[in-house]
């Protein structure tokens, strides 16, 4: 018949037994050893290494899908919004497939902000973040100058004149 020996432990820290069948048990760490005999075997606490991944994944992107904006212009007032996802979790991305207003759920259309297509929405713990994907292009041709993308690319087109000529 074999000798098991336990210990208990209620502060962190210590040494682990090296005992074959000794068991150590760290209440505070929630940490549990066996002996082998020349080194101590860890046995983990599934549910705190849990615990420690999802605190750790928490800041980290989770893609949802996609969502559709209301289809209304970025000039036009936000009426009807789209809601976002009730209860999201931090990170919580979801990508436009429409361009219109959106908003965080169950909140006032007058809180809507616009997206574009391509556009991103992030949950950052406590609202919606944007991310505008939009492709801006500048091109010219035979002295004229084209610019394309959404109203909100930010883009500013000067012409300057320079001894009777024009360039851009």
């Amino acid at each position: 018949m074999a000798t098991i020996k336990i210990r208990r432990k209620t502060t962190t820290g210590g040494s682990a037994p090296t005992t074959l069948g000794e068991i150590s048990c760290n209440t505070a760490d929630k940490e549990l050893f066996v002996g082998d005999g020349t080194t101590a075997i860890k046995f983990i606490d599934t549910d705190a290494v849990d615990t420690k991944i999802t605190n750790a994944l928490s800041s980290a992107f989770d893609y949802k899908g996609t969502v559709v904006g209301n289809g209304q212009a970025s000039t036009d007032l936000a009426v009807s919004a789209t809601q976002l996802a009730a209860s999201p979790k931090n990170g919580d991305y979801y990508k436009i497939t429409t361009a219109g207003y959106v908003k965080a759920n169950g909140a006032a259309d007058t809180a809507a902000f616009f997206v574009n297509v391509n556009d991103s929405v992030v949950y950052n713990g406590t609202t919606w973040d944007t991310i505008d994907n939009t492709n801006s292009t500048v091109a010219s041709s035979a002295g004229s100058i084209t610019v394309s993308g959404s109203t909100d690319a930010g883009f500013n087109v000067e012409v300057n004149t320079v001894d009777g000529g024009t360039y851009s």
